[in-house]
């Protein structure tokens, strides 16, 4: 997994934005954020599977979606190409 930080976490915005790239058959298991924070992703390039509290989903290239990131959410490239997607964390403010 190749993750490239597009926007560096900025404190007056609350949020950092990622370029990522999974190989065919990568899984990335992310623990639960703090309460509050909410993730976008957006697939660039290739299909992605996405489960969130233990529901999977799939998104195609161009299909994204805003989740809760509160809980555990793993990321899975079961296609046959490379995935890339962006991934957004907005932050709550303190």
């Amino acid at each position: 997994m190749v993750i490239t930080s597009l926007f560096p976490y900025d404190p007056q915005l609350c949020f950092e934005h990622f370029s990522i790239q999974m190989a065919s058959g990568a899984i990335s298991e992310s623990t639960p954020h703090e309460k509050g924070v909410i993730e976008h992703v957006v697939v660039i390039d290739g299909q992605l599977d996405l489960c969130v509290d233990g529901e999977w989903q799939t998104l195609n290239c161009g299909e994204g979606v805003r989740f809760a990131a509160d809980v555990t959410h793993i990321y899975r490239n079961g296609g046959e190409q490379t995935v890339h997607f962006h991934s957004l964390i907005h932050y709550p403010r303190s």
